[in-house]
């Protein structure tokens, strides 16, 4: 909105709808004739977006012949239209997302690492949902507003229940998935109540449930099921010869290595701040340098 382009064109392709026998037309354009069906020329997305900006989404699932042909077109300036012999300037300002670890599909062989180096000008991670649990009731209320007007149906909010649950849930898929939470909250709520956990989480029942788990399910709270596997646990401590500290160390290790290196996911995952883990943490490398 602040720059020179604010009043140009905006174009936005959508790299994984594309199938792969028409991603270079689209991209760069065709001639008449230069393909079954193309009646007239055509131009593509990047001489549509001239002197604008150009929008690729799920770039990662671009395939590799068409990324050749978009890393000749960002180094030179030019593109070549399907069945043409005439280059073309291009003035376009490139911005491309991505869900795809570009740096593993490099490794992979599945994406050019030249043309992950020419892109990668000016990178924003845009941290996973489970990552923003401070946003999560923010998001939630936008969207319950939005889906409201869209269906014509005003509801009072969200419950705490649902708060606490939409909080503890590991959000697999993101605010899409958020998306759809809300939306199935409102229709199965009546209008002007408040939407609780069982409108956003169906499987959900009232007996001694606290948490949300991977599959969308609320966990089991405290009870008989969890005096059971407390036992079980003691059992098996005891068992393998293992003292409090060990398995309290191992546990917080296992929780930082399936949060990939996350702390404040592993935290939120054992139910502790990031400061607690991050102090548990050095007092195991301190333990082991003794």
């Amino acid at each position: 909105a602040m720059s020179p382009r604010a009043g140009k064109p905006f174009v936005a392709v959508n790299c994984a709808a594309l199938p792969a026998e028409l991603i270079e037309s689209e991209l760069f354009g065709a001639e008449k004739g230069a393909y079954t069906g193309a009646g007239a020329a055509r131009m593509g997305r990047f001489e549509r977006a001239h002197g604008g900006t150009l929008m690729l989404d799920e770039l990662g699932e671009l395939p590799l012949p068409a990324q050749a042909k978009l890393l000749r077109v960002l180094q030179s300036g030019e593109v070549e239209r399907l069945g043409g012999t005439q280059a073309r300037k291009v003035d376009v300002r490139v911005i491309a997302a991505t869900n795809v670890d570009l740096e593993q599909a490099v490794e992979q062989g599945r994406f050019r690492r030249d043309l992950l180096y020419r892109l990668n000008v000016y990178p924003i991670r845009i941290p996973a949902l489970r990552e923003r649990a401070d946003d999560i009731a923010l998001l939630a209320m936008h969207l319950l507003h939005k889906f409201s007007a869209l269906h014509g149906k005003p509801v009072s909010g969200l419950s705490d229940r649902a708060l606490a649950a939409l909080r503890g849930h590991s959000w697999p898929g993101n605010v899409r998935e958020l998306e759809n939470l809300m939306e199935r909250g409102l229709i199965l709520t009546p209008p002007g109540e408040l939407i609780d956990v069982g409108a956003l989480f169906p499987q959900w029942s009232n007996a001694g449930h606290s948490g949300i788990d991977a599959q969308g399910y609320l966990a089991q709270g405290p009870g008989a099921e969890g005096m059971a596997d407390a036992s079980g646990l003691y059992d098996a401590m005891l068992g393998q010869g293992l003292h409090l500290e060990a398995l309290e160390d191992g546990l917080l290790q296992e929780a930082v290595r399936r949060a990939g290196g996350n702390l404040a996911a592993a935290a939120r995952a054992l139910g502790m701040t990031r400061p607690q883990l991050s102090y548990r943490l050095s007092r195991i490398r301190e333990r082991t340098k003794e």
